[in-house]
Protein backbone atom coordinates (compact mmCIF):
# COMPACT_ATOMS: atom_id res chain seq x y z
CA UNK A 1 0.00 0.00 0.00
CA UNK A 2 2.49 2.30 0.58
CA UNK A 3 4.07 2.11 -2.69
CA UNK A 4 0.59 2.72 -4.66
CA UNK A 5 0.70 6.02 -2.78
CA UNK A 6 3.39 6.93 -3.35
CA UNK A 7 2.66 7.07 -6.95
CA UNK A 8 -0.71 8.72 -6.85
CA UNK A 9 1.02 11.29 -4.60
CA UNK A 10 3.68 11.84 -7.67
CA UNK A 11 0.85 11.95 -10.16
CA UNK A 12 -0.72 14.54 -8.40
CA UNK A 13 2.22 16.91 -7.89
CA UNK A 14 2.88 16.75 -11.32
CA UNK A 15 -0.65 17.70 -12.80
CA UNK A 16 -0.70 20.51 -9.92
CA UNK A 17 -1.23 23.65 -11.63
CA UNK A 18 2.25 26.31 -10.81
CA UNK A 19 1.06 29.47 -9.34
CA UNK A 20 2.66 32.11 -10.79
CA UNK A 21 4.19 35.01 -9.18
CA UNK A 22 2.31 38.03 -7.85
CA UNK A 23 3.44 40.69 -10.29
CA UNK A 24 5.58 43.59 -9.29
CA UNK A 25 4.65 46.70 -8.46
CA UNK A 26 5.68 49.20 -11.44
CA UNK A 27 8.78 51.36 -11.03
CA UNK A 28 8.24 55.38 -11.23
CA UNK A 29 10.69 56.58 -13.98
CA UNK A 30 13.55 58.43 -12.81
CA UNK A 31 14.01 62.04 -13.08
CA UNK A 32 17.30 63.16 -15.37
CA UNK A 33 18.42 66.89 -15.24
CA UNK A 34 19.68 67.69 -18.70
CA UNK A 35 23.04 69.95 -17.88
CA UNK A 36 23.09 73.26 -18.25
CA UNK A 37 23.71 75.45 -21.65
CA UNK A 38 26.44 77.64 -22.22
CA UNK A 39 25.47 81.00 -21.94
CA UNK A 40 25.59 82.57 -25.28
CA UNK A 41 27.77 85.95 -24.50
CA UNK A 42 26.07 89.14 -25.39
CA UNK A 43 27.13 90.77 -28.55
CA UNK A 44 29.51 94.08 -28.03
CA UNK A 45 28.50 97.18 -29.12
CA UNK A 46 29.29 98.68 -32.04
CA UNK A 47 31.85 101.24 -30.21
CA UNK A 48 33.73 98.11 -28.70
CA UNK A 49 34.16 96.20 -31.88
CA UNK A 50 35.69 99.42 -33.23
CA UNK A 51 37.85 100.11 -30.15
CA UNK A 52 39.04 96.24 -30.74
CA UNK A 53 39.62 96.75 -34.74
CA UNK A 54 41.72 99.39 -34.33
CA UNK A 55 43.47 98.21 -31.28
CA UNK A 56 44.76 94.72 -33.30
CA UNK A 57 46.14 97.04 -36.38
CA UNK A 58 47.53 99.17 -33.79
CA UNK A 59 49.27 96.00 -32.20
CA UNK A 60 49.84 94.35 -35.63
CA UNK A 61 51.75 98.10 -36.46
CA UNK A 62 53.56 98.21 -33.67
CA UNK A 63 51.73 101.16 -31.74
CA UNK A 64 51.72 98.87 -28.17
CA UNK A 65 50.54 102.21 -26.15
CA UNK A 66 47.60 102.70 -28.78
CA UNK A 67 46.64 99.15 -28.77
CA UNK A 68 46.59 98.86 -24.95
CA UNK A 69 44.51 101.70 -24.35
CA UNK A 70 41.90 100.16 -27.67
CA UNK A 71 41.64 96.88 -25.34
CA UNK A 72 41.00 98.33 -21.70
CA UNK A 73 38.07 100.27 -23.64
CA UNK A 74 36.55 97.09 -25.17
CA UNK A 75 37.03 94.97 -22.06
CA UNK A 76 35.04 98.19 -19.97
CA UNK A 77 32.12 98.53 -22.80
CA UNK A 78 32.24 94.51 -23.28
CA UNK A 79 34.03 92.47 -20.57
CA UNK A 80 32.96 89.14 -22.32
CA UNK A 81 34.84 89.78 -25.48
CA UNK A 82 35.99 86.61 -26.81
CA UNK A 83 39.79 88.31 -27.54
CA UNK A 84 40.30 91.70 -26.17
CA UNK A 85 41.42 90.15 -22.76
CA UNK A 86 43.92 87.91 -24.60
CA UNK A 87 45.16 90.94 -27.18
CA UNK A 88 45.24 93.25 -23.81
CA UNK A 89 47.91 91.12 -21.71
CA UNK A 90 49.74 90.44 -25.66
CA UNK A 91 50.24 94.66 -25.10
CA UNK A 92 50.98 94.87 -21.92
CA UNK A 93 53.78 91.95 -22.25
CA UNK A 94 55.31 94.37 -25.03
CA UNK A 95 55.38 97.18 -23.07
CA UNK A 96 57.24 95.79 -20.13
CA UNK A 97 61.14 96.77 -19.83
CA UNK A 98 62.09 93.62 -21.24
CA UNK A 99 59.66 93.69 -23.83
CA UNK A 100 60.58 96.98 -25.48
CA UNK A 101 63.80 96.00 -25.43
CA UNK A 102 63.74 92.91 -27.23
CA UNK A 103 61.88 95.03 -29.58
CA UNK A 104 64.39 97.81 -30.05
CA UNK A 105 67.20 94.89 -30.49
CA UNK A 106 65.68 93.28 -33.50
CA UNK A 107 64.03 96.76 -34.89
CA UNK A 108 67.70 98.27 -34.37
CA UNK A 109 69.49 95.35 -36.38
CA UNK A 110 67.00 95.44 -38.80
CA UNK A 111 66.97 92.54 -41.92
CA UNK A 112 71.00 92.33 -40.86
CA UNK A 113 72.72 91.54 -37.91
CA UNK A 114 75.97 93.05 -36.97
CA UNK A 115 79.08 91.85 -38.61
CA UNK A 116 82.53 91.79 -37.62
CA UNK A 117 84.05 91.63 -41.06
CA UNK A 118 81.79 94.13 -42.14
CA UNK A 119 83.07 96.52 -39.15
CA UNK A 120 86.67 95.39 -40.67
CA UNK A 121 85.97 96.33 -43.93
CA UNK A 122 84.38 99.63 -43.09
CA UNK A 123 88.09 100.32 -40.86
CA UNK A 124 90.07 99.67 -44.04
CA UNK A 125 88.38 102.22 -46.06
CA UNK A 126 87.66 104.44 -43.78
CA UNK A 127 91.45 104.67 -42.57
CA UNK A 128 92.66 105.05 -46.60
CA UNK A 129 89.85 107.62 -47.01
CA UNK A 130 91.51 109.64 -43.99
CA UNK A 131 95.09 109.05 -44.88
CA UNK A 132 93.89 110.71 -48.36
CA UNK A 133 92.68 113.21 -47.13
CA UNK A 134 95.45 114.15 -44.98
CA UNK A 135 97.38 113.92 -48.52
CA UNK A 136 95.28 116.36 -49.99
CA UNK A 137 94.76 118.91 -47.53
CA UNK A 138 98.76 119.14 -47.10
CA UNK A 139 99.03 119.48 -50.81
CA UNK A 140 96.70 122.16 -50.19
CA UNK A 141 99.18 123.70 -47.55
CA UNK A 142 102.33 122.88 -49.79
CA UNK A 143 103.54 121.06 -47.09
CA UNK A 144 107.14 119.34 -47.10
CA UNK A 145 107.95 115.62 -47.54
CA UNK A 146 108.04 114.91 -43.65
CA UNK A 147 104.69 116.71 -42.97
CA UNK A 148 103.08 114.94 -45.97
CA UNK A 149 104.11 111.77 -44.05
CA UNK A 150 102.67 113.09 -40.80
CA UNK A 151 99.19 114.39 -42.29
CA UNK A 152 98.67 110.79 -44.10
CA UNK A 153 99.34 108.75 -40.50
CA UNK A 154 97.24 111.73 -38.44
CA UNK A 155 94.54 111.35 -41.32
CA UNK A 156 94.47 107.48 -41.23
CA UNK A 157 94.45 107.51 -37.62
CA UNK A 158 91.27 110.07 -37.67
CA UNK A 159 89.44 107.58 -40.11
CA UNK A 160 89.91 104.86 -38.54
CA UNK A 161 88.90 106.46 -34.82
CA UNK A 162 85.67 107.67 -36.73
CA UNK A 163 84.97 104.27 -37.46
CA UNK A 164 85.36 102.88 -34.26
CA UNK A 165 83.42 105.48 -32.30
CA UNK A 166 80.69 105.11 -34.89
CA UNK A 167 80.48 101.99 -34.17
CA UNK A 168 81.33 101.44 -30.71
CA UNK A 169 77.78 101.32 -28.89
CA UNK A 170 75.77 99.65 -31.64
CA UNK A 171 77.70 97.95 -34.73
CA UNK A 172 77.26 98.31 -38.14
CA UNK A 173 75.14 95.71 -40.39
CA UNK A 174 77.12 94.67 -43.85
CA UNK A 175 74.37 96.79 -45.83
CA UNK A 176 75.23 99.75 -43.50
CA UNK A 177 79.29 99.10 -43.98
CA UNK A 178 78.52 98.99 -47.81
CA UNK A 179 76.42 102.26 -47.98
CA UNK A 180 78.99 104.31 -46.16
CA UNK A 181 82.06 102.70 -48.16
CA UNK A 182 80.44 103.07 -51.63
CA UNK A 183 79.72 106.53 -50.84
CA UNK A 184 83.05 107.45 -50.11
CA UNK A 185 84.57 105.93 -53.43
CA UNK A 186 81.44 107.05 -55.51
CA UNK A 187 82.14 110.73 -53.74
CA UNK A 188 85.36 110.61 -54.89
CA UNK A 189 84.66 109.60 -58.40
CA UNK A 190 82.25 112.35 -58.32
CA UNK A 191 85.22 115.15 -56.80
CA UNK A 192 87.44 114.23 -59.78
CA UNK A 193 84.33 113.84 -62.55
CA UNK A 194 83.55 117.33 -61.34
CA UNK A 195 86.97 118.77 -61.66
CA UNK A 196 87.40 117.70 -64.85
CA UNK A 197 83.86 118.37 -66.10
CA UNK A 198 84.53 122.34 -64.98
CA UNK A 199 88.03 122.26 -66.00
CA UNK A 200 89.67 123.35 -62.20
CA UNK A 201 92.44 123.14 -61.38
CA UNK A 202 95.59 123.64 -58.47
CA UNK A 203 93.46 124.21 -55.23
CA UNK A 204 90.39 123.69 -56.70
CA UNK A 205 90.78 120.75 -58.19
CA UNK A 206 91.95 119.42 -54.89
CA UNK A 207 89.34 120.98 -53.10
CA UNK A 208 86.81 119.50 -55.02
CA UNK A 209 87.90 115.47 -54.65
CA UNK A 210 88.33 116.53 -51.33
CA UNK A 211 84.66 117.52 -50.63
CA UNK A 212 83.41 114.67 -52.89
CA UNK A 213 84.57 112.13 -50.61
CA UNK A 214 84.37 113.92 -46.88
CA UNK A 215 80.79 114.81 -48.39
CA UNK A 216 79.57 111.42 -49.93
CA UNK A 217 80.63 109.58 -47.12
CA UNK A 218 78.13 111.93 -45.03
CA UNK A 219 75.57 110.92 -47.03
CA UNK A 220 76.33 107.11 -46.86
CA UNK A 221 76.14 107.65 -42.97
CA UNK A 222 73.33 109.50 -43.07
CA UNK A 223 71.80 106.56 -45.51
CA UNK A 224 72.97 103.91 -43.04
CA UNK A 225 71.43 105.44 -40.19
CA UNK A 226 68.13 106.55 -41.34
CA UNK A 227 67.74 103.78 -44.39
CA UNK A 228 69.31 101.14 -42.90
CA UNK A 229 70.13 99.50 -46.30
CA UNK A 230 71.06 95.64 -46.78
CA UNK A 231 74.13 94.86 -48.59
CA UNK A 232 71.72 93.61 -51.71
CA UNK A 233 70.16 97.01 -52.15
CA UNK A 234 74.12 98.59 -51.47
CA UNK A 235 74.81 96.32 -54.58
CA UNK A 236 72.01 97.18 -56.61
CA UNK A 237 72.58 101.17 -56.72
CA UNK A 238 76.64 101.01 -57.27
CA UNK A 239 76.07 98.43 -60.20
CA UNK A 240 73.59 100.95 -61.36
CA UNK A 241 75.75 103.72 -61.32
CA UNK A 242 78.61 101.41 -62.65
CA UNK A 243 76.73 100.20 -65.52
CA UNK A 244 75.29 103.41 -66.78
CA UNK A 245 78.56 104.88 -66.34
CA UNK A 246 80.69 102.38 -68.31
CA UNK A 247 77.70 102.16 -70.99
CA UNK A 248 77.76 105.71 -71.53
CA UNK A 249 81.25 106.05 -71.68
CA UNK A 250 81.31 103.14 -74.77
CA UNK A 251 78.52 104.87 -76.79
CA UNK A 252 80.49 108.64 -75.76
CA UNK A 253 83.37 107.23 -77.14
CA UNK A 254 82.04 106.96 -80.69
CA UNK A 255 82.01 110.08 -81.11
CA UNK A 256 85.28 112.32 -82.60
CA UNK A 257 84.49 115.53 -80.28
CA UNK A 258 87.38 115.31 -78.16
CA UNK A 259 85.51 117.88 -75.97
CA UNK A 260 86.70 116.05 -72.03
CA UNK A 261 84.08 118.65 -70.16
CA UNK A 262 81.10 117.37 -71.81
CA UNK A 263 82.35 113.52 -71.65
CA UNK A 264 82.81 113.88 -67.72
CA UNK A 265 79.99 116.26 -67.49
CA UNK A 266 77.48 113.70 -69.48
CA UNK A 267 79.51 110.69 -67.32
CA UNK A 268 78.38 112.53 -63.74
CA UNK A 269 74.56 112.74 -64.88
CA UNK A 270 74.47 109.12 -66.30
CA UNK A 271 76.48 107.58 -63.12
CA UNK A 272 74.11 109.36 -60.39
CA UNK A 273 70.98 108.64 -62.78
CA UNK A 274 72.19 105.05 -62.38
CA UNK A 275 73.01 105.02 -58.52
CA UNK A 276 69.35 107.08 -58.07
CA UNK A 277 67.05 104.93 -60.25
CA UNK A 278 68.39 101.32 -58.98
CA UNK A 279 68.69 102.33 -55.69
CA UNK A 280 65.00 103.60 -55.76
CA UNK A 281 63.98 99.77 -57.31
CA UNK A 282 66.11 98.31 -54.48
CA UNK A 283 63.16 99.02 -52.23
CA UNK A 284 60.91 97.36 -54.55
CA UNK A 285 62.73 94.93 -55.88
CA UNK A 286 64.91 92.41 -53.18
CA UNK A 287 68.16 91.40 -54.10
CA UNK A 288 71.25 89.88 -52.53
CA UNK A 289 74.41 90.97 -53.09
CA UNK A 290 75.53 87.22 -54.28
CA UNK A 291 72.62 87.91 -56.97
CA UNK A 292 74.28 91.00 -58.30
CA UNK A 293 77.86 89.90 -58.09
CA UNK A 294 76.44 87.04 -61.06
CA UNK A 295 74.74 89.92 -62.78
CA UNK A 296 77.42 92.14 -63.03
CA UNK A 297 79.69 89.13 -64.10
CA UNK A 298 76.72 88.62 -66.84
CA UNK A 299 77.57 92.83 -67.71
CA UNK A 300 81.31 91.86 -68.46
CA UNK A 301 80.64 88.63 -70.01
CA UNK A 302 78.41 90.25 -72.58
CA UNK A 303 80.45 93.05 -73.31
CA UNK A 304 83.07 91.13 -74.26
CA UNK A 305 81.13 88.68 -76.80
CA UNK A 306 79.26 91.82 -77.92
CA UNK A 307 83.41 93.12 -78.63
CA UNK A 308 84.29 89.81 -79.53
CA UNK A 309 80.94 88.93 -82.16
CA UNK A 310 80.93 92.84 -83.66
CA UNK A 311 85.21 92.29 -84.69
CA UNK A 312 84.34 88.63 -85.87
CA UNK A 313 82.02 89.99 -88.02
CA UNK A 314 83.69 93.60 -89.09
CA UNK A 315 87.28 92.60 -89.22
CA UNK A 316 89.67 95.44 -88.94
CA UNK A 317 87.07 97.79 -90.40
CA UNK A 318 85.10 97.22 -87.65
CA UNK A 319 86.54 100.70 -85.42
CA UNK A 320 83.74 102.28 -83.62
CA UNK A 321 81.26 99.76 -83.98
CA UNK A 322 83.10 97.25 -81.50
CA UNK A 323 82.51 99.81 -78.81
CA UNK A 324 78.72 99.94 -79.62
CA UNK A 325 78.59 96.33 -79.71
CA UNK A 326 80.11 96.07 -76.36
CA UNK A 327 77.50 98.25 -75.38
CA UNK A 328 74.80 95.81 -76.47
CA UNK A 329 76.39 93.25 -75.13
CA UNK A 330 76.32 94.62 -71.75
CA UNK A 331 72.99 95.67 -71.73
CA UNK A 332 72.25 91.89 -73.27
CA UNK A 333 73.88 90.44 -70.90
CA UNK A 334 73.05 92.30 -67.67
CA UNK A 335 69.53 91.39 -68.99
CA UNK A 336 69.63 87.86 -69.95
CA UNK A 337 71.54 87.34 -66.39
CA UNK A 338 68.81 89.56 -64.07
CA UNK A 339 66.09 86.50 -66.11
CA UNK A 340 68.00 83.49 -65.60
CA UNK A 341 68.92 84.23 -61.98
CA UNK A 342 64.72 85.35 -60.94
CA UNK A 343 65.01 82.55 -58.74
CA UNK A 344 68.33 82.88 -57.11
CA UNK A 345 66.69 84.14 -53.37
CA UNK A 346 63.92 82.71 -53.94
CA UNK A 347 63.53 80.65 -50.53
CA UNK A 348 62.43 76.80 -50.97
CA UNK A 349 58.57 76.44 -50.13
CA UNK A 350 57.58 74.54 -47.39
CA UNK A 351 54.67 71.99 -48.22
CA UNK A 352 52.63 73.10 -45.82
CA UNK A 353 52.57 76.35 -43.77
CA UNK A 354 50.40 77.53 -40.98
CA UNK A 355 49.91 81.47 -40.82
CA UNK A 356 47.98 83.86 -38.63
CA UNK A 357 45.56 86.10 -39.86
CA UNK A 358 42.90 88.13 -39.32
CA UNK A 359 38.65 86.49 -39.62
CA UNK A 360 36.83 89.18 -40.22
CA UNK A 361 36.17 92.11 -37.26
CA UNK A 362 35.62 88.91 -35.06
CA UNK A 363 39.37 88.12 -33.84
CA UNK A 364 42.30 86.38 -35.12
CA UNK A 365 42.86 82.62 -36.40
CA UNK A 366 45.14 80.43 -38.35
CA UNK A 367 45.48 79.79 -42.23
CA UNK A 368 46.59 76.77 -43.14
CA UNK A 369 48.78 76.98 -46.67
CA UNK A 370 49.45 74.14 -48.82
CA UNK A 371 51.90 73.98 -51.83
CA UNK A 372 50.96 71.07 -54.59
Amino acid sequence: MSLATLLLLTLAAAQATPTEPPPKAPREPATVTAPPLVPTPEACPASAESDYTEGFHALVEGRDREALESFERVLAACPQHPYATELLRLARTRLIPGGRLAAAAASELGPEGRSDSALAAMTVVQTLHGAAQGVLLCAIAECSGQAFAGASVLGAGAGAASVLLLAKEHGVTSGQAAAINSGTVWGFWFGIASLLALDLEGDEAIGAAMLGGAGFTGVGIALALVARPTAGQVSMANSGGLWTGAVTALLLATSDSDDTQTFFAVELGATAAGIVVLGVLSNTFTVSRGRMLIIDAGGIIGGLLGAAATYVAAGDDAGDSILVGSAVGVVGGLALTTYLTRNFDAPEAPQATLTPALLGRDGMGVAVLGRF
